[in-house]
């Protein structure tokens, strides 16, 4: 009878968890879909899955703001733990979306997401950078996408927090199709609805009434805005990270690999693949959590595909950083700035040097 029990309760979340990521947390459509009571979804959401180290998150369409997408490898000769500074500032003032350390490669991996009537200037910035010595060389590419995978619930264990082993046994079953992310702007976008959209970014179980008190506003209109901005996110991510000593649980992993149809349905099969990117020259990226217990069998998955990898490397988790939509290099009736042609001034500043120094 507990077994019974217990599965059914697996069952249940699994089925909150699919529904989640097509519904986003709306407590009433999920029970209607999964015919789970609204109190065992909302315990589900606000309780489960934290405990078992899930994150929820809206995925956006950054072309729909009007953004491009560009992974950037940047090799610095400043210490990992003074660059990230730098970083930092990137992330704050200047379009960087993400960035981690390869521990292999010894340099960093950052992705922004950048109007692309800016690309020249961004660019010439990195140039700057090279010449005043911050960076050594940078490897400058631009994505047809970056897109968030949807995780594999039939592949989690919800009742003891851990991955099935037998997922190789199992394909996965849903189609996850290419989609690119082309720069076009949505009619009207705001700088309210950008800020709106950060708010559900940090937490979507955040209510109407939740983001209109935080940003001194009335909730319909956070309702009405909403309609407009909240068109942009195409899934609600799940992202597992234990939070209780996470580099003894799991290990993020970067793999590059040659763009094909196989490659790609080998790499979607695997269960904690987080996302997947694809470069204008045709290269395969994708970012991985590989949990430590079947950390090998995941090697042995990869390897038995012949010579499918190009590069494999581990990120750093004490040097990464994700950070929320760029909404405060936008404003209305002028749109998205152009912070670049006096960034590097900035950056100058930021690390006390001058041209002088070099």
């Amino acid at each position: 009878m507990k077994n019974r029990k217990s599965e059914n309760y697996m069952s249940q979340t699994r089925k909150v968890v699919e529904a989640l990521m097509k519904h986003g947390p709306k407590y009433t459509a999920i029970s209607r879909e999964t015919g789970v009571p609204i109190t065992t979804v909302r315990y589900i959401l606000k309780e489960k899955l934290p405990k078992l180290g899930f994150t929820v998150r809206p995925a956006i369409n950054y072309g729909k703001l009007g953004l491009q997408w560009y992974m950037v490898m940047l090799d610095s000769p400043l210490p990992p733990d003074y660059f990230v500074n730098l970083l930092d500032l990137f992330g704050e003032t200047m379009y960087l979306n993400y960035y981690a350390f390869l521990l292999n490669e010894r340099k960093f991996l950052t992705m922004f997401s950048i109007p692309p009537k800016f690309e020249n200037s961004f660019t010439a910035f990195l140039d700057g950078l090279l010449k005043f010595g911050i960076i050594k060389k940078y490897q400058f590419k631009k994505l047809y996408y970056r897109r968030v995978i949807p995780l594999r619930a039939d592949c989690f264990d919800f009742n003891n927090g851990v991955w099935l082993q037998n997922w190789e046994e199992n394909p996965r079953i849903e189609e996850v199709p290419e989609i690119y992310e082309e720069p076009n702007q949505l009619n009207g976008l705001t700088l309210l609805d950008l800020k709106i959209l950060v708010e559900f970014y940090k937490n979507p179980l955040n209510s109407y009434s939740d983001i209109a008190r935080k940003l001194n506003i009335t909730r319909q209109t956070v309702r009405r805005h909403c309609e407009n901005i909240l068109s942009t996110v195409y899934l609600y991510m799940l992202f597992w990270m234990p939070i209780k000593y996470p580099e003894l649980v799991c290990t993020p992993i970067f793999i590059q690999a040659k763009m094909d149809y196989h490659v790609r349905k080998t790499m979607l099969n695997i269960p904690f693949m987080h996302l997947e990117m694809k470069s204008e020259n045709l290269e395969y990226y994708a970012i991985l959590f590989v949990p430590s217990l079947g950390f090998y069998k995941f090697l042995r998955y990869i390897s038995e595909k012949g010579d499918m990898l190009r590069k494999i490397d581990f990120l750093s988790m004490e040097y990464a950083a994700n950070f929320v939509p760029p909404h405060n290099l936008f404003k209305d009736r002028e749109g998205w700035l152009n912070v670049f042609d006096e960034s590097l001034q900035k950056i100058l500043r930021e690390i006390k040097l001058t041209s002088k120094s070099f």
